[in-house]
């Protein structure tokens, strides 16, 4: 009898990929439900947008580089936000305004479930930690903790009555530069409803779903769903609802990435580029770290080494360095 692992006749699920994908914005709840700090952002982006792809254009020898752009809707931890039919038309407004194209458009809580994938564990159970020199395994393993961290903690003291003090020692990052810069980064917390995920492992989820290196046993995940397809009827006939409206009522029944623009180069891409708030400097130091603990299925890595190649481009051989962030200060 011959006996084969299963993964060696999974087949590894082609597409195509963009150059680059743009986050042009984050805002929270409040800045959502206010069109003016959206039209700033947009605004501010849109410089940064027009100069990365030209940036891009000339390191490709002049050839027109595929770039994409992605706008990121927190509807995980906010509930209180804008329908989708008003929201999404004072987001396009305000990029066409900045002379912005919008492509792309998804949800936040689709990375921590999306449709009937629990993306947000999927990602998880790929962390893999290793443990530093001198680590005693007193401390459990990010799978049962939830926390995650980029090297070793102080460790606690013993405790000993009339023992003599410990000597604190101090926490160690690895693979420093001269100094360290540590970081504890909490995964998720248990609630009574639930798991509930960080806002850094979403943010990880997203960038990873949108460097195309995810997949469920083998098939893409993430396929963006065109504008074109939400009609009414889909949804129901709401004798109460305005004529016209090609939006769901509820963020719930949003797809998870939605194509705004037929003509949008594909959504996942070789590298991204986030353009955020300084606000998010702290959050995407986690991702970073998160990401770089993430091993992600091999045949996409490789499958997307290879397409890269083939176009005469060379990636990073560590995933997060293909993640790069514009901060601007507060709008």
């Amino acid at each position: 009898m011959t006996y084969e692992e299963t993964s060696a006749k999974q087949r590894t699920e082609r597409f195509a990929m963009s150059h680059l994908s743009i986050e042009v914005g984050h805002l929270y709840a409040e800045g959502l439900n206010r069109p003016d700090l959206l039209k700033e952002e947009m605004a501010s982006a849109a410089a940064w947008v027009h100069g990365t792809t030209e940036a891009l254009s000339k390191r490709l020898g002049g050839r027109t580089p595929r770039v994409s752009t992605c706008y990121l809707v927190d509807d995980y931890f906010h509930r209180d936000l804008p329908d989708p039919e008003r929201l999404i038309a004072t987001v396009t407004e305000a990029a066409a305004d900045a002379g912005l194209r919008l492509d792309y458009l998804a949800r936040e809580s689709a990375c921590a479930r999306m449709d009937d994938l629990d993306l947000a564990a999927l990602v998880a159970g790929r962390i893999v930690f290793e443990p530093p020199p001198g680590a005693n395994g007193s401390r459990p393993p990010v799978s049962r903790s939830g926390w995650l961290c980029n090297g070793v903690p102080s460790p606690k003291p013993k405790r000993i009555a009339m023992g003599a003090a410990d000597q604190w020692t101090p926490p160690s990052q690895n693979a420093k530069r001269e100094h360290s810069v540590f970081l504890d980064i909490e995964l998720w917390n248990e609630t009574e409803t639930g798991r509930r995920w960080s806002c850094p492992m979403l943010a990880a989820v997203w960038q990873l779903v949108r460097l195309g290196v995810l997949r469920d046993e083998g098939r893409r995940i993430g396929t963006p769903e065109p504008v074109e397809s939400l009609v009414p009827a889909e949804y129901g006939h709401d004798p109460d609802r305005p004529a016209g409206n090609r939006f769901p009522e509820t963020w719930a029944a949003m797809p998870p990435i939605l194509r705004l623009n037929a003509d949008a180069f594909p959504f996942p891409a070789y590298r991204t580029v986030s353009v955020l708030s300084v606000d998010f400097l702290e959050v995407e130091h986690a991702v970073r770290v998160i990401c770089g603990a993430v091993r992600p299925d091999t045949g996409a890595l490789e499958s997307i080494r290879k397409s890269a190649e083939r176009e005469g481009m060379k990636l990073p051989g560590e995933l997060v360095d293909r993640l790069s962030y514009i901060f601007q200060g507060p709008l």
